[in-house]
């Protein structure tokens, strides 16, 4: 028998191996519902990392909104505390301003001339321990130096004088202001009358020409009757 020729015989077909899903008659045909059920194994193989993929997009949409709600909630904390800041180096500013007016020699000045204190000029020094004089103690009877130190009434008279002078500029610069608009309006208005006083003497030139012309056709007409 040649080699490119099979036996078909039931021998051949017996002693042939079994194919897993081949049908028995030896066709080699391969049955459907074998292969549905590997494709169906696959699917479902497949789920499980589908699933997988999800939820480890879901995680990572969930971590982005907490961390980006994070962010947001941080930004305006900083911003309430920078103003907070800002609002406090003011306020230290401000204090650190009152304290210096406070520590100025006028203000102690005022301060000691308030509890009964005057200046000496003369002072006279203790020294210890020994409790040695330096110097010689003089009464001070407070007018010493009378520009040192001011009263409260000198204090008051001074501002009034102040806001006295101050009024008396306010109303010389509001009356130089009146002057101003007074020569003002009065130069406008001699300015229109000037103007107006030319518009008339042009009017009546104008209507002693038409009278003159007027004269001179009569004479001109009452010449040429007197030839007719």
């Amino acid at each position: 028998m040649s080699a490119l020729w099979a036996d078909t015989s039931g021998d051949s077909a017996d002693s042939s191996p079994d194919v897993p899903g081949s049908d028995a008659s030896g066709t080699g045909r391969v049955r459907p519902s074998v292969i549905e059920g590997g494709a169906g194994r696959r699917r479902l193989g497949r789920v499980p990392f589908v699933l997988v993929l999800i939820g480890i997009f879901g995680v990572g949409m969930a971590g982005l909104l907490t961390l980006n709600t994070t962010l947001q909630g941080q930004a305006f904390e900083a911003q309430a505390l920078h103003q907070q800041a800002n609002r406090l180096t003011y306020q230290q500013a401000a204090l650190a301003q009152q304290v210096d007016d406070l520590r100025s020699a006028d203000k102690l000045a005022a301060r000691a001339f308030g509890l009964g204190m005057r200046p000496n000029p003369e002072p006279a020094f203790l020294k210890l321990p020994n409790g040695k004089v330096i110097g010689k103690p003089t009464v001070v009877r407070g007018n010493e130096v009378p520009g040192l130190v001011k009263s409260p009434e000198q204090i008051a008279a001074e501002r009034e004088a102040k806001e006295a002078k101050k009024k008396a500029a306010e109303a010389k610069k509001q009356a130089e202001q009146a002057r101003r608009e007074a020569d003002k309006q009065a130069a406008q208005k001699k300015q229109a009358e000037q103007k107006q006083a030319e518009q008339n003497q042009q009017t009546a030139s104008g209507q002693t020409g038409q009278e003159s012309g007027q004269k001179q056709q009569e004479s001109k007409q009452q010449e040429s009757n007197g030839r007719g």
